[in-house]
């Protein structure tokens, strides 16, 4: 490549004939030196900032494949933390549900063996008020027995009167019944049993 400095050392031969007027030639050299020096400059001066352009887009690059790594990185974290808090969701609403249903298995439970105490409780009354019946069903054949043998009148009718009476009566007074018995001298001989 020629540089400005070569076009100023060139030297031509003098000649004397035909040829062309050195002044001219010096100053169209000169001139195309000037020209040249400038182009280089400006040449070199391009060069140095294209080169920093380059270094920028270097730089960019390497950003950019950080960026797209980070990007990427971001993304796969993303992915990882909605798996594990859909698991998560998915653990607490099984157990959430597994509470819920044991919980109503409890109170089934409960609620069975309540039902069960009160059918018991139940039949434990009616088996107490039939023994009760029984009990005072014998109680009054005794002392209808009793009354018998004293020669009493039957105590047991009457008795029995009252209660069924009492049972359809409002309960403001007790009414009880009237056990007034002859009066009879009782001598002890007289069978006493029960």
């Amino acid at each position: 490549m020629i540089t400005a400095q070569d076009i100023r050392e060139k030297g031509f031969e003098k000649v004397r004939l035909n040829g062309y007027d050195m002044a001219a030639v010096d100053d169209f050299l000169e001139e195309l030196a000037d020209d040249v020096a400038a182009s280089q400059k400006e040449n070199a001066v391009l060069k140095s900032k294209m080169k920093v352009l380059v270094d920028k887009i270097e730089e960019y690059r390497a950003n950019e494949e950080a960026l797209n790594l980070a990007v990427l990185s971001a993304q796969k974290l993303a992915v990882q933390i909605e798996a594990e808090a859909r698991q998560k969701a998915a653990a607490i609403i099984a157990d959430a549900e597994k509470q819920a249903h044991d919980t109503i298995g409890s109170i089934s439970d409960r609620a069975d063996a309540e039902e069960k105490r009160l059918a018991d409780g139940k039949e434990a009354c009616a088996k107490f008020f039939e023994a009760a019946s029984a009990l005072c069903n014998t109680q009054l054949k005794k002392l209808e027995k009793i009354a018998t043998d004293m020669g009493v009148a039957p105590v047991v009718e009457t008795a029995v009167e009252t209660v069924e009476a009492v049972a359809e009566e409002p309960a403001d007074e007790p009414v009880l019944p009237d056990f007034t018995a002859k009066q009879r001298p009782l001598d002890s001989t007289q069978p006493f049993s029960f």
